[in-house]
């Protein structure tokens, strides 16, 4: 872990918009926030989604960094804050991993790219994005938002949002080669996901 002081010099510069520095933070803390998330919510796809919301209100709230005194704490209230929601949801709704609807609604009917192995395998590769590529990707393609709704909400232009899509995109097609017993998810990509 790096020291106090050079913690918040990343966060200085993630203050001022810088990518990098927001890459190394996430880098720095990932497991820690999110072995805690899972150490309560016992699912991983769940501690997964409560670290990545937690890591994007961090983004999303930049321009505050400079004011916190103990980011340990911080992210640790973040932490707590979302672990509650989360189980306040799953006593809501039933328990599962992938939700299978999400995949129906999604993928075309004719497309033979249904079964919960490939959704797997797909969305691992969205997880190996870089932080903010991946928060982009997320929101416009599983969540259906705009660019102008994106750029709005993480206070980046739409031409960061339109380049940030296509190289996710990108990557996402060379990690399917990578992986020759998926080749089908790459025929589907251009059609699930087009480039912008």
């Amino acid at each position: 872990m790096k020291s106090k002081w050079e913690v918040n010099a990343l966060l200085a510069s993630i203050a001022g918009g810088d990518e990098k520095a927001f890459t190394r933070i996430v880098d720095l803390y990932w497991n820690k926030v999110y072995s805690h998330a899972l150490a309560y919510v016992r699912s991983s796809q769940r501690a997964q989604e409560i670290t990545q919301d937690i890591f994007l209100h961090v983004w999303v709230k930049r321009n505050k960094l400079n004011s916190i005194i103990n980011f340990d704490s911080y992210l640790f209230i973040l932490g707590r804050n979302r672990i509650i929601s989360a189980m306040r949801k799953k006593l809501e709704e039933p328990s599962c991993e992938i939700p299978l609807n999400v995949v129906g609604e999604i993928l075309p009917p004719d497309l033979q790219f249904q079964t919960k192995e490939t959704w797997e395998f797909l969305l691992k590769g969205i997880e190996e994005l870089p932080p903010v590529r991946k928060i982009v990707f997320k929101m416009s393609r599983l969540d259906g938002w705009n660019n102008e709704k994106i750029g709005s909400e993480l206070n980046i232009s739409n031409n960061t949002v339109k380049d940030h899509i296509t190289l996710a995109i990108k990557q996402l097609r060379q990690y399917v080669r990578t992986h020759p017993e998926h080749f089908a998810v790459l025929l589907c990509l251009c059609v699930l996901f087009p480039a912008e």
